[in-house]
């Protein structure tokens, strides 16, 4: 039965309030009312019964505030706080929620997903034939990412079309850790460099390692573009160390950029802040000379790799031919002056001066 069909049956208005359909039920009853009808024929008699069950039927839907479509809808959801605690190292967990419908009609029922990675909605059961209520399954899974404890919330949802009206219930979740007796070593301080060659990559070690007699684990982040590390996560077993390779790039900087980066270690066992301080040099790669290409470079590994440029012979003009000649009455000038300081005696007459 809809509400629509309810009211036409009562004969009142879907807009009709609870006072309104109390006084036009007790109407139609006391006018299909057994002793109205004793003194008529059977098939009066019978067709007022029938008449009768139908609108009781019609009285009991609409006074019921289920299905009042003025009625907004309303959820009911247990429990609203799940905690998820003691979670070792990958372990799952899973629990149940129960979702039910205790206001006005509705057209849709939906839950969000889970904005955290380590939570997951795995099932989704019906209770009843009805849409609602619903039983949920969720599961949380311990990351090495989970250091301490985190929270989130799944939001559960209602509405009605016909009507706009909405519900929503908002589900806590928290997981907690197991509290390992680990202990962060970094063998690492302040980073500085300076005057750091532009277009270039270089490299540098940073030691971490886990004092502790259990399993050390976390992650590792930079806040700058130029700044990388070679892991993003953390798993040490007890009294062991690994290294994680910091490459800064300078590629794309200009000359005399200078910025200071974070890297942050976060771990069960503590947390660690590196600073990285980049000055690059306040001049570009220098270009060699009477070559239409300079000299590239890079650096990787801290180890600089130079590949020196082809040398281009400069081709010749046409001022050339000025130079041979000058050369040339130059030497001819030399040789005469020789000659005369040598052969003096045996000149011709004519050639004297």
């Amino acid at each position: 039965m809809t509400w629509e069909n309810a009211c036409r049956t009562l004969g009142i208005a879907e807009t009709s309030t609870a006072e309104e359909i109390k006084e036009q039920y007790l109407y139609r009853v006391q006018l299909l009312h057994p002793d109205k009808t004793l003194d008529k024929p059977e098939k009066v008699r019978q067709k007022a019964e029938e008449e009768m069950a139908r609108v009781n039927e019609a009285y009991g839907f609409l006074s019921n505030d289920k299905n009042n479509p003025s009625t907004p809808p309303k959820l009911e959801v247990a429990p609203l706080s799940i905690r998820f605690t003691e979670m070792a190292l990958n372990q799952k967990k899973t629990t149940t929620i129960d979702i039910k419908s205790v206001g006005g009609p509705y057209t849709n029922c939906w839950i969000d997903n889970t904005p955290a990675p380590w939570l997951t909605v795995t099932g989704v059961k019906t209770v009843t034939n009805e849409a609602l209520p619903l039983l949920v399954t969720m599961e949380a899974q311990s990351m090495p990412t989970i250091i301490k404890p985190e929270r989130c919330s799944i939001l559960i949802r209602l509405k009605n079309e016909k009507t706009g009206l909405t519900d929503e219930a908002a589900v806590g979740v928290e997981i907690v850790p197991l509290l390992l007796t680990a202990k962060l070593k970094v063998k690492k301080g302040k980073i500085k460099i300076h005057n750091a060659p532009l277009d270039t990559v270089s490299s540098y070690v940073i030691d971490i390692g886990n004092g502790g007699p259990n399993v050390l684990h976390g992650y590792i982040t930079t806040d700058s573009p130029w700044l990388a590390v070679s892991r993003s996560e953390l798993v040490l077993s007890k009294k062991t160390f690994c290294r994680c390779t910091l490459n800064i790039d300078t590629d794309n900087l200009a000359a005399g950029f200078h910025d200071t980066g974070i890297v942050s270690i976060s771990t069960n066992g503590g947390e660690a802040l590196i600073p990285v301080e980049l000055t690059t040099t306040q001049r570009g790669p220098k270009r060699a000379r009477n070559s239409n290409f300079g000299t590239s470079s890079k650096t990787y590994g801290g180890m600089r790799t130079a590949t020196p440029a082809p040398q281009v012979r400069r081709r010749s003009n046409g001022d050339s031919w000025l130079i041979w000649f000058i050369l040339l009455l130059a030497i001819a000038f030399i040789g005469s002056l020789l000659y005369i300081i040598f052969f003096a005696d045996d000149m011709p007459t004519w050639l004297s001066w």
